[in-house]
């Protein structure tokens, strides 16, 4: 390996060290907790190095909700590729929602609940859900961005309502079982058959 190689590895290391340990500072105490000083620390270089890889605090968390939507996209990318009926695929795909956001909370927060998503990722998985909510209830569309917005709306919802107000202390399998039957009730109700 090169010099120039071995020095773009290098550099790559660190920027996703920073971006671990903004997750791991955010996990532990908030994303309130996250600043450049306090992650400069966590990984042991000063906020100069920090900020040669983030010009600023908001640069950074811009990027951590990228990497999320790209993960959250794949993951959405693999259960398309296998499941053709569509109301199983919104049905799987409110599951990675779900899985996910329980997964990463911090980052969940982070990439659903401070403002309103602009990143190309976001769009595109916006798109593929028109494609999906066309299928299922046969309209155009252009037309279907109210029930996508229901779908959002009430999948987040639930999401949170969990994350905020039970924790850990519930018993997650027969939540999530009760999220499945609240998703399957609302994939009925919009089904055009």
């Amino acid at each position: 390996m090169g010099h120039l190689e071995r020095k773009l590895r290098d550099k790559e290391n660190i920027k996703n060290s920073i971006q671990k340990a903004a997750l791991d500072i955010a996990n532990a105490e908030g994303w309130q907790a996250v600043t450049i000083r306090r992650i400069a620390e966590e990984i042991e270089y000063t906020t100069s190095i920090v900020y040669g890889h983030f010009e600023s605090k908001e640069a950074l968390l811009s990027e951590i909700i990228n990497t999320g939507f790209i993960s959250l996209n794949h993951e959405f990318e693999k259960i398309l590729s296998k499941e053709m009926d569509p109301k199983k695929q919104l049905l799987h795909l409110s599951l990675i929602n779900w899985d996910f956001a329980l997964s990463n909370k911090e980052l969940y927060k982070l990439m659903f609940n401070f403002g309103k998503p602009s990143n190309l990722n976001a769009i595109r998985g916006k798109d593929l859900m028109k494609e999906i909510f066309a299928k299922i209830t046969g309209r155009n569309k252009k037309t279907i961005d109210s029930i996508v917005l229901n779908w959002i709306c009430l999948r987040r919802g639930a999401i949170n309502m969990i994350m905020e107000f039970h924790g850990d202390e519930l018993d997650m399998k027969k939540l999530r079982k009760l999220y499945i039957e609240f998703m399957e009730r609302f994939i009925s109700s919009i089904s055009k058959t």
